[in-house]
C-alpha cells in the first residue's frame, strides 16, 4: 500500500500475476508518501468491513512504526504491519502491449469458464489464439477431452497464441464490474495485461498475468 497526495495505490502479487490498482484519496501528505505492507488476512477483514459499511462510508488511516489503523464508523481493525521489501513492481508492469484486444467481460468471462472444465485439473492451462476480430479460446486434457469457444474482439493486430492460467484470468473478470475489459499483448512470450474498460477519471486497474508454456 502506498499512500501518496491525494492518491491511493495498492499492489498485490504472489508472482504468477499482479494487480495494481490507483484511485484518488482525500488524502493531503504533501510529498511524504506512506508505504506499508498489509497482511493478507487484515486485507479481507478490511474488505469485510468496507462491505458491511456500504458504498458511501468513508474509512480512516492511520499508522505507526509498527501498526496500521483501519476505522469505518465505529469499528476500527488494528493490524501488525508486515516487514520486508516489496517486488519492484513498476519494472513488472508492461510499457510495450501495443496489441490491443477490447472484448466483452461476460463473453469472454462464460467462454473461459466453459472450456477450463476441460482444461487439467492441476495447471488449469488453456490457450488463448487472438485473431483479427476475434478471440479464440482452447484447452485440452487426456482425462476429459477438448473444447473451443471463439468471442468476437476489436483486434486487428497479428495472430498471437499464449498460454495462461484460466482461474486467474477468472479471478479479474469476476472482480470487474465494468461491461468490457482490454487485453494488451507483445507476443506469445511477454506477460498479458487486462484492464478494465470506463473506470472513472483518476482510478487505474491493471492486472498482470505471465504466460505459460503448454
Amino acid at each position: 500500500m502506498l499512500l501518496g497526495d491525494k492518491t491511493l495505490t495498492m499492489v498485490a502479487t504472489d508472482g504468477h500475476r499482479l494487480a495494481y490498482v490507483q484511485r484518488a484519496s482525500d488524502a493531503a501528505i504533501g510529498n511524504l508518501a506512506y508505504r506499508a505492507l498489509v497482511p493478507r488476512k487484515a486485507m479481507a477483514e478490511i474488505v469485510k468491513l468496507a462491505d458491511e459499511a456500504g458504498s458511501d462510508a468513508k474509512v480512516k488511516f492511520g499508522g505507526d512504526d509498527n501498526h496500521l489503523f483501519f476505522e469505518f464508523g465505529p469499528r476500527l481493525l488494528i493490524t501488525r504491519k508486515l516487514t520486508g521489501n516489496f517486488p519492484d513492481y513498476e519494472r513488472v508492469l508492461p510499457q510495450d502491449n501495443i496489441h490491443i484486444s477490447t472484448l466483452s467481460k461476460d463473453e469472454v468471462k462464460g467462454a473461459i469458464e466453459r472450456v477450463a472444465q476441460f482444461a487439467d485439473e492441476r495447471s488449469r492451462a488453456i490457450r488463448v489464439q487472438f485473431i483479427a476480430g476475434e478471440v479464440k479460446i482452447f484447452s485440452s486434457s487426456l482425462e476429459t477431452g477438448d473444447s473451443e469457444e471463439s468471442v468476437p474482439s476489436a483486434y486487428t493486430g497479428p495472430d498471437i497464441e499464449i498460454g495462461f492460467n484460466a482461474q486467474y484470468l477468472l479471478d479479474f473478470l469476476r472482480a470487474v464490474p465494468q461491461a468490457q475489459v482490454a487485453f494488451g499483448l507483445r507476443d506469445q512470450k511477454s506477460a498479458g495485461e487486462l484492464q478494465p474498460v470506463g473506470v472513472e477519471d483518476g482510478e487505474q486497474y491493471r492486472y498482470i498475468v505471465m504466460p505459460m508454456r503448454i
